[in-house]
């Protein structure tokens, strides 16, 4: 199944465009694009030094496996020392793979270079990475994106970024003995291995296509080696349809010069899916860049004139397209989602539109007879009434194990579960207002609202007017809801939890707990947390020793500390609103890796007002946030100037990265992760991260979904 790819008043402009860039500062002329050597295909650079000492640096990176690793300029001069190191990691086995270009990009500069120079050097190793791509074919004809030792999902047959079509591609240049292919590159024997390492190639490609009612669709990004089905991958990367890499597919289908009929059905059946599920009537618009004192964001907007784009992923069971943070729930909206991942991947794209004029003369020089109708300007599923594009998620009632009403008692839901449930407790508390204490005394408990902004907790207390002092034996701090020290692996969602002391009974920001806490594995997303006073939502777990989940939160506080764990703490997406005090704090004594980390959240107050403070052994990481100019241009600090309550001896630890504050800061915002660890990436600081692997709270909340779902 081979087959051969398709292969004065300028004067004027040249001065126009000289003086165009002059008004450029440098800073932006840094942003350019810069050459990439790379994909160099012009047969003089090969005849340079330049080419050959690019060259020998991949020859460097080259593995004993015979692949490359991935996201490596290695076209970047390198220091002696920096060779030596490189040269020292040629025996890893564990990180040569086909995905994001890698080993196929290395493979075509290498033929190219040897070509103009007859360096056999060159020509070995294109031919031990020949031998590389052929020893990771499955028998089944499919590749996993890492071998030989690959890892999780990296077993999975992998099309994502084109790993297997670049692959497959590369093979075929090489069958047909295409430039610079050609020559005594590779031999009779190595073209007659491929071409059946190809033929397997396109067999694996049809056998994993998705078929839903006998009519065929699309691909996965990645499908399991055993049962070919669509499977997931990273966090944010679920089994679903997939028209990215599903255009890389049908493009490479479409060179084949003789389609069998199962060829020409599943061309057929993926353009019918790709015409069927265009989005029309919308636009990508991003704002500000990487690295930029700006606020970055990605949104799609209604534009009547947008020609047609494609979600990069639909679900499986609406056929609708989704988003995905690292915590693996899909979303439908792109704002539901945090910035890194909002901004850091492509969630829409028009590669199938490169498709259509293509299809045309396909089929009508293959398949005129069962030619699929498609138009590139006819309305788009979201347009016509066939999806819903924005569905909301929907809670399961027949779930729940009890169903809590206006009027009633919530602690009295709280007592029908076990003193030691094995299983979720799952407590929904319908649309209301309930002036009461909730006290959690028992594991395992979730308390649901219907609707955070409609299901209201509110009491006003405090420490000094506490009206419950204990409960069953134990002592019952101050707070709307208090989580006894039994009381590990809570969840607590869909509510607006206010202590409204400072407002209903006596102006003071003294201590007024909303959610407060000494139990471990505590989970509170999907909440408003208000309180008139300091410390709103305090877990302290007994010595420090408590992880704690948050996600989605509305904290809004005028005290200090408003968000004041003691532990580990991991939260994303919240919105943090204060008043003079700072809003942040952090206990980390006793473990100098417990760390308070907060990513992809915005910060802002009533007035100037400091983002943090401590006065105990501490640990911050500030990723992907926002402050606006309301939050004073000054680091997290020592909490008095005046005394000393811990000396503090492990010292200021205050990391950021691709944060950002309104009207600029004066330098303590700057990344400085490396400070923390070497090639930390803020990609990297996630909530199992925090936990060193100890708790994955996402996953209980993955789990949970069918209750939870907001």
């Amino acid at each position: 199944m081979k087959h051969l790819f398709l292969k004065s008043k300028k004067a004027h402009i040249l001065v126009a465009f000289i003086c165009y860039l002059m008004v450029f500062s440098s800073a932006t002329a840094q942003r350019m694009p810069r050459r990439n050597l790379m994909r160099e295909t012009n047969p003089e650079f090969f005849k340079t030094e330049e080419a050959r000492r690019v060259g020998d640096q991949v020859l460097a990176y080259q593995r004993v496996t015979g692949g490359w690793p991935k996201n490596i300029d290695m076209a970047r001069k390198m220091s002696n020392e920096e060779l030596r190191n490189v040269l020292k990691e040629k025996t890893r086995q564990d990180d040569s793979t086909i995905d994001n270009n890698a080993t196929t990009m290395q493979m075509i500069f290498l033929a190219r270079l040897y070509q103009q120079t007859n360096d056999t050097r060159y020509r070995d190793a294109f031919a031990s990475a020949l031998e590389y791509l052929l020893s990771g074919q499955y028998d089944n004809g499919g590749w996993p994106q890492f071998w030989p030792n690959p890892q999780g999902y990296q077993t999975h047959i992998t099309f994502n970024d084109d790993a297997i079509v670049n692959t497959l591609e590369l093979f075929d240049d090489i069958i047909a003995a295409e430039s610079p292919y050609d020559g005594n590159l590779v031999d009779k024997a190595m073209r007659k291995r491929l071409s059946k390492a190809f033929d397997k190639g396109i067999e694996i490609i049809l056998a994993t296509q998705i078929i839903v009612n006998g009519e065929r669709t699309v691909w996965c990004q990645q499908h399991d080696r055993e049962t070919l089905k669509p499977a997931s991958a990273r966090a944010y990367e679920l089994p679903s349809y997939c028209s990215q890499e599903s255009a890389g597919i049908i493009r490479l289908l479409m060179t084949l010069p003789k389609p069998n009929a199962q060829v020409k059905k599943a061309i057929h059946g993926a353009m019918k899916w790709f015409d069927t599920y265009k989005l029309t009537g919308l636009r990508v618009e991003r704002t500000g860049g990487w690295g930029e004192q700006t606020e970055r964001n990605t949104r799609l907007v209604e534009d009547p004139q947008a020609t047609p784009i494609w979600g990069r992923y639909y679900d499986l069971e609406f056929c609708e397209p989704y988003v995905c943070d690292r915590d693996g729930i899909p979303r439908r909206r792109l704002e539901e989602i945090g910035v890194e991942r909002r901004t850091g991947y492509s969630w829409y794209g028009d590669r199938a539109a490169e498709l259509y004029s293509i299809y045309e003369t396909w089929s009508a020089k293959y398949d005129p007879k069962n030619k699929v109708e498609i138009s590139l300007t006819t309305k788009g599923c979201n347009e016509n009434g066939l999806i819903e594009m924005y569905r909301r998620p929907v809670v399961d009632r027949a779930a729940f194990d009890v169903i809590v009403k206006p009027g009633e008692s919530i602690q009295a839901a709280i007592q029908k579960a076990p003193e030691t449930p094995t299983e979720p407790f799952k407590i929904l508390i319908l649309n209301g207002t309930y002036n009461q204490k909730v006290i959690v005394d028992r594991p395992n408990i979730v308390l649901v609202g219907e609707n955070r902004d409609s299901t209201i907790i509110v009491l006003a207390e405090t420490a000094r007017t506490r009206t419950i002092k204990e409960y069953n034996g134990r002592p019952v701090g101050n707070g709307v809801i208090v989580l006894q020290e039994p009381a590990a692996d809570c969840v607590i969602s869909g509510l607006t939890v206010y202590n409204n002391y400072g407002t209903t009974i006596e102006n003071t920001t003294t201590h007024q707990m909303a959610i407060f806490g000494r139990a471990t594995r505590t989970i509170v997303i999907n909440c408003n947390v208000w309180a008139d006073g300091n410390d709103a939502l305090a877990l302290w777990a007994p010595e420090s020793n408590g992880m704690y989940y948050h996600a989605d939160l509305f904290l809004r506080c005028p005290g200090v500390d408003f968000l004041c764990p003691r532990g580990w703490c991991y939260a994303t997406r919240c919105r943090f609103y204060g008043d003079s005090r700072a809003m942040i704090w952090h206990d980390g004594r006793g473990d100098k890796s417990k760390k308070l980390v907060i990513t992809n959240s915005s910060f802002d107050a009533k007035s100037p007002t400091l983002l943090g403070r401590y006065h105990h052994d501490s640990q911050f990481f500030i990723v992907n946030c926002k402050m606006s100019e309301q939050v004073l241009d000054c680091n997290i600090g020592y909490a008095y100037s005046d005394k000393v309550l811990d000396p503090c001896p492990w010292g200021q630890r205050t990391y950021y990265a691709a944060s950002y504050r309104e009207g600029g800061n004066s330098g303590w915002m700057n990344n400085n992760l490396q400070e923390y660890q070497k090639d930390l990436a803020n990609f990297s600081i996630t909530a199992q991260w925090t936990f060193g692997g100890k708790w994955d709270p996402e996953r209980r909340i993955r789990d949970l979904w069918n209750v939870l779902a907001y």
